[in-house]
């Protein structure tokens, strides 16, 4: 049969159209109406979603597998209008959609020839599809008008998941809606498709003047590249790799039994000539579609427990999915500030002294307007609990703070009977901390503790709630900031320079830790700063956060093992619960955000406990919680007063953060600004220039009294690809004003050098101070690739370490590749971190970054 195997021919055997309507199929369900849309792709084969397919196929049908031959129908409205052509799902390429958002495709193979007319699209060239600011068309079948019409709007930007924000250019003209899904996003000035319609905001809008729609861009989507080359897809392993390597291996074929049911198949639908009408299944009404913005640590957990909750529903409604959650990834912080500002329409504003700058438009900076809000850790402050807009909150889990240390590490004899409630935080960080040689630690019973050499690595206080609950404990009865200084941040930094941990959350120290453990070549891991719920993740080989990829459980030996403090902080997980005006929030969004709390606190609570938390009022432990992933079950039980502080303790937070900024290593950063051509390019209010000095000013202002920073420009139109504009010193106001007035009169020029001024730069840190304790740190801001520097590698690794963090803007990727290894490997391998900047928040990705560098505050 042809195109069972796979394999589609080598170039597309009809022209590539130069406009998407030729391209378009409907999706028809049994009853033939229109459920969705489907583009053509190649010569015979189309993209649509696969929650389309599904749609098509009819709730009670099971999802397309190896052994099945699955077929819709489909019709080319624009060029055979009536016409319905039968196309098998193929199997190999369905991917419903994934609790991370990503996923939600398929590949239809068309039986017998497309209609006369019908071309395939052309596809976004990789790197060529812009993610804001463009206008694009949609041409799709709104459930009353299965003839089809236009949509016109815009990009918005980037969301959680990997979407992608569109929205009407205005009040009047269609709007997306159900039945669009699966369309192409065509680009009229690069005339291209960008990405493909994936969902819709029904019911809950983030802005009444602009109703919203969500694609998937072409890069995350299972496409060959039409311009000579495979493409390789994140998280992808080449899926459609036959494509351009010949015919597929005889296993990858169909078995002649699956033939022979596919034959019948068609034969059947041809002698009815796709004429007969089933009787159409038992209708559902639409799924309410709820938003929920999560802390991008806890992202994946509460994506599992969302998947779980809609499982539920519809189940309890008899197989009709009744709610629709889309979770999606958004900074406490930002979230409150959003619900301040009432999820603003206004442009923003930028970072200022004292004032770190606000996003412009919410839903396009942070995320859809949330109906519900999982903070994680973070404790919201009172008062942004006593606004309006929240109508209700309450605790659903918590989970205690842990000293989480390598199984291979721990001696029974000498280490279980510290596992439980024998030692205070100081004292089992100081058993934890010091060396076998070092001085004993008398504890408060009159105990003598010798050391272990773990080393112990904590998350950074400035961005995580978890460090600074445990640093509440770490520096209880410490005599002054010398001792702090001397027996527990210089531990904790050169465990953090020597093993390449990150200054940031938890899951990104845990993503750390998880590398190392994973990797047998590297030495024993180090003692780790954590909660029981995210080490029970760990043990499990669960995704860490939002931004680890890394995944797999640690070998025997390097799974982590608890050890619960007499008294530790406890971190309490709540719903928040928000009320938007009925334009924006339907009262169905808002029963079903009551019946997900009503869930959590009933029967949700078996998930919460599945996913390693401990759930108030519930004595009883899941089937996560137990010996052999590392935690002590009774331990609660056994101590019913554990918990020392948690995130509403704002006086000894407070004071604890006080300490921490008095006690911390100063700074030494240089900042190397990119200044080519390309920082010309338009950001929404200004140059991607004009922003980004907007940051370095205000990063400036933060300096504390003993930090150091320098400022370099880089470009080809300097001699040496760079000029240094600041040499590395401590702060000098009315130096740095000439500094940012200079930066004001530069008029960017030139091609990128990006690898030889990281190479420069990194070699200059590390020649300045001798054997000082600062914490050394690069920072490159760019917005392109390289494309000046020959095949030179910078040389990262050395002594003393030198972190790497690169913002990177517009064309620039983490993802572009330094010899064998991406710009995010090659800045996370240093302890440092590349971060992917929309041009119009650049000013508030540098303010945020040198917030964990070098804020001090008046304590220095």
């Amino acid at each position: 049969m042809p195109g069972a195997t796979g394999r589609p021919p080598q170039r597309p055997t009809r022209p590539v159209s130069g406009e998407a309507t030729l391209a378009v199929a409907a999706v028809h369900d049994r009853a033939g109406t229109v459920v969705g849309a489907a583009f053509l792709i190649d010569s015979a084969r189309l993209l649509t979603c696969a929650h389309v397919v599904q749609a098509a196929l009819g709730p009670e049908a099971v999802a397309p597998g190896p052994a099945d031959a699955v077929v819709v129908s489909v019709s080319f409205p624009l060029v055979a209008s009536g016409r319905r052509l039968a196309a098998l799902v193929l199997p190999q390429h369905w991917q419903p959609g994934r609790p991370d958002g990503s996923g939600d495709y398929a590949v239809l193979q068309l039986v017998a020839p497309a209609p006369v007319g019908a071309r395939p699209v052309r596809l976004a060239r990789p790197g060529q599809a812009g993610t804001r600011d463009r206008v694009c068309r949609v041409f799709g079948f709104p459930r009353a008008l299965p003839e089809g019409r236009w949509f016109e709007g815009w990009v918005v930007g980037p969301i959680g998941g990997g979407w992608i924000q569109l929205a009407n250019r205005s009040d009047s003209g269609y709007q997306i809606e159900p039945g669009f899904s699966g369309a192409p996003v065509w680009d009229s000035r690069l005339r291209c498709v960008i990405g493909m319609i994936v969902a819709v905001d029904q019911v809950v809008r983030p802005q009444p003047a602009r109703p919203a729609a969500f694609m998937i861009p072409i890069r995350r989507l299972p496409v060959a590249d039409q311009y000579g080359r495979p493409r390789v897809l994140p998280r992808w392993r080449q899926p459609f790799s036959r494509w351009r390597t010949g015919p597929a291996p005889a296993a990858a074929r169909w078995s002649p039994r699956v033939r022979a049911r596919v034959a019948a198949l068609l034969v059947a639908l041809l002698a009815v000539g796709l004429a007969a009408v089933p009787e159409p299944l038992g209708g559902c009404a639409g799924p309410v579609e709820l938003r929920v913005a999560a802390a991008p640590d806890d992202l994946v957990t509460y994506q599992a427990v969302a998947a779980a909750y809609e499982s539920w529903t519809t189940a309890r409604a008899g197989g009709c999915r009744t709610t629709n959650i889309f979770v999606y990834p958004a900074a406490p912080r930002e979230v409150a500030q959003g619900l301040q500002l009432g999820w603003s329409e206004s442009a923003g504003r930028p970072a200022t002294e004292g004032d770190p700058g606000t996003p412009g438009w919410y839903p396009a900076d942070v995320g859809p307007r949330p109906d519900v809000w999982l903070p994680g850790a973070e404790m919201p402050s009172q008062q942004v609990l006593n606004l309006t807009t929240v109508r209700d909150y309450l605790t659903v889990a918590r989970s205690p703070l842990v000293l989480a240390v390598p199984r291979a590490r721990v001696d029974p004899a000498r280490d279980d009977a510290d596992r439980q409630r024998s030692l205070s935080w100081p004292e089992l960080f100081a058993k934890a901390s010091r060396g076998p040689g070092e001085a004993l630690t008398v504890t408060a019973s009159g105990r003598r503790v010798s050391g272990t050499g773990w080393q112990v690595v904590r998350p950074d206080p400035a961005v995580s709630p978890e460090a600074r609950m445990v640093d509440v404990a770490l520096y209880d009865g410490a005599p002054d900031t010398a001792w702090i200084r001397q027996q527990v941040e210089q531990r904790l930094e050169a465990a953090q320079d020597e093993r390449g941990f990150p200054l940031g959350s938890l899951a990104a120290v845990l993503c750390r830790q998880r590398q190392l453990a994973v990797d047998p070549a590297a030495p024993a891991p180090p003692a780790v700063v954590t909660t029981e719920q995210a080490l029970v993740q760990f043990n499990l080989g669960e995704r860490l956060g939002d931004g680890c990829v890394e995944r797999g459980r640690p070998a025997p030996g390097r799974a982590l093992v608890a050890f619960y403090p007499e008294l530790t902080p406890g971190v309490d997980h709540r719903l928040v619960l928000l009320r938007w005006p009925d334009s924006v929030q339907s009262p169905a969004a808002r029963a079903a955000a009551d019946d997900l709390r009503r869930w959590l606190t009933g029967p949700g609570r078996d998930e919460l406990l599945a996913r390693g938390f401990r759930v108030p009022g519930r004595d009883g432990t899941g089937p996560a919680l137990i010996e052999e992933n590392g935690v002590l079950p009774g331990w609660l039980l056994d101590n019913p007063q554990w918990e020392l502080v948690d995130g509403s303790d704002t006086l000894a937070l407070n004071t604890a953060d006080q300490r921490y900024r008095e006690a911390r290593r100063p700074a030494r950063v240089l900042l190397a600004l990119d200044t080519s051509g390309s920082m010309l390019a338009e950001a929404g209010r200004g140059t991607r220039f004009d922003v980004a000095v907007d940051g370095i000013a205000a990063s400036l202002r933060r300096l504390g009294g003993r930090d150091e920073v320098g400022v370099w420009a880089f470009s080809t139109a300097y001699r040496d690809n760079a000029g240094r504009l600041r040499e590395v010193g401590r702060a000098d106001r009315a130096r740095d004003e000439a500094l940012v007035a200079r930066l004001r009169r530069t008029v960017p020029a030139g091609d990128t050098p990006l690898y030889r001024t990281i190479d420069a730069a990194i070699g200059e840190v590390r020649r300045r101070g001798g054997g000082d304790d600062h914490l050394r740190a690069v920072v490159v801001l760019t917005d392109g690739r390289d494309t000046a520097s020959g095949g030179l590698v910078p040389r990262v690794e050395g002594d003393p370490p030198v972190r790497l963090y690169v913002i990177a803007v517009g064309e620039a990727s983490c993802d572009d590749r330094v010899r064998t290894r991406t710009l995010r490997q090659t800045a996370r391998a240093s302890g440092g971190q590349c971060l992917q900047a929309e041009a119009s928040t650049v000013d508030r990705a540098l303010t945020g970054l040198f917030r964990q560098l070098w804020e001090k505050e008046a304590g220095q």
